[in-house]
């Protein structure tokens, strides 16, 4: 009976005197290293939250939004704020050691590094698979999660492949639909990483990478009319090289409100007339999936596991 005691006592000692493992974030912004793996977290980035979750790593504070599927459980969690505007009274409340920031609160990041360490994510729409196993595989070894995360990506992978080989030599056009407004998004737009997915080729003609953000002008405005000329030369563009498919997201759509994509390109004199409209090759990609949550472990899974459902 001596021998297990023994070995209890020195199991005791070495939890007391083994220093904790340290963290370390290589993120978009920079680096971030603690004394210990960080335990309090919030995020104001869905899809870091959707992995966090894959990873099996709690979040304590979420921002305001409508939750489904496997983060329906974070409709519960203390909210610090919106997904563009952090509650500054809410995070110091909570006191936490780690702060995610997302593309729609990047601004916020000097406010919110006075409260704690604030790591950002990006994905590079223009090589957005390299972009999304990079920043994850570092947020998960800075977790010690890294094996758990690349089992995740293999399995992504894997779909990209399936669908790679089922889309050889097809092309297709990204369709964001607001209303009765139809945009294009090409290759190196915020939804251009479609293509890259599923192994099709852009009809038009993709972003330059050098090209300046533009601003959304206003109403009414010089610019804005010239914006709708380019969206519709674009659309006649689409029609003309008749795609083998089109891929919709229709933003109406989100947190279960009323599709409307469907009579929109219906209704489009030119959209309407494509094979690829008349054949029913069009998919409606989930809108709460591709806009409001993004690359994160499990929903990439799901876009890519939708993609092929509805294309092999």
């Amino acid at each position: 009976m001596k021998f297990p005691i023994r070995l209890a006592s020195m199991c005791a000692v070495l939890s007391v005197t083994l220093p904790a493992m340290a963290f370390d974030l290589v993120h978009s912004e920079g680096a971030i290293s603690l004394p210990s793996v960080a335990s309090n977290i919030v995020t104001f980035d869905l899809a870091v939250l959707d992995s966090l979750n894959t990873l099996d790593i709690a979040v304590a504070g979420v921002p305001k939004s409508s939750y489904q599927g496997s983060l329906a459980k974070f409709s519960d969690s203390p909210v610090v704020g919106t997904l563009f505007e952090p509650d500054y009274p809410a995070l110091v409340k909570l006191k936490p050691d780690l702060i995610f920031a997302g593309g729609r609160s990047q601004k916020e990041i000097p406010k919110l590094k006075e409260i704690a360490p604030t790591a950002m994510l990006k994905s590079d729409p223009s090589a957005f698979l390299d972009s999304f196993r990079q920043g994850n595989l570092a947020l998960a070894d800075a977790f010690q999660k890294k094996d758990q995360a690349q089992e995740a990506i293999n399995v992504i992978d894997e779909n990209v492949k399936a669908l790679h080989a089922a889309n050889q030599g097809k092309t297709a056009a990204f369709l964001f639909v607001v209303r009765d407004n139809v945009i294009a998004h090409v290759p190196g737009d915020r939804f251009g990483y479609a293509y890259e997915l599923a192994g099709l080729t852009s009809v038009l003609p993709a972003k330059d990478p050098k090209a300046p953000a533009a601003a959304r002008p206003e109403p009414g405005s010089p610019e804005a009319k010239a914006a709708e000329a380019a969206r519709a030369e674009a659309m006649a563009a689409i029609a003309k090289a008749e795609p083998d498919w089109l891929i919709v997201l229709d933003r109406g759509a989100i947190n279960g409100a009323e599709k409307t994509a469907a009579s929109t390109l219906e209704k489009h004199p030119l959209l309407s007339q494509t094979q690829a409209f008349k054949e029913g090759r069009v998919v409606y990609v989930d809108p709460n999936g591709w806009y409001i949550i993004g690359g994160g472990l499990n929903n990439l899974k799901e876009i890519t596991d939708d993609l092929l459902t509805a294309m092999k």
